[in-house]
């Protein structure tokens, strides 16, 4: 579903129909939209950062974090 964002005292956030936030700032609505989109397609909000890009085992990680 598109993800729309308007201006209606403050700013709204819709997808499908379904209002997802309302009276918010523009950044903070354009901030939901991303999310929203991400989700659409197929991203899951674990709470874990992403490994990095030339770890393929994430061991950049594990060294830097050991220090």
């Amino acid at each position: 579903m598109p993800v729309k964002v308007k201006e209606v005292d403050g700013f709204q956030v819709s997808h499908g129909g379904t209002v997802s936030a309302k009276g918010t700032t523009k950044a903070k609505a354009e901030a939901q939209a991303n999310l929203l989109r991400g989700v659409a397609h197929g991203w899951r909000p674990t709470g874990k950062k992403a490994k990095h890009h030339s770890a393929p085992m994430g061991e950049f990680w594990d060294k830097r974090s050991k220090l």
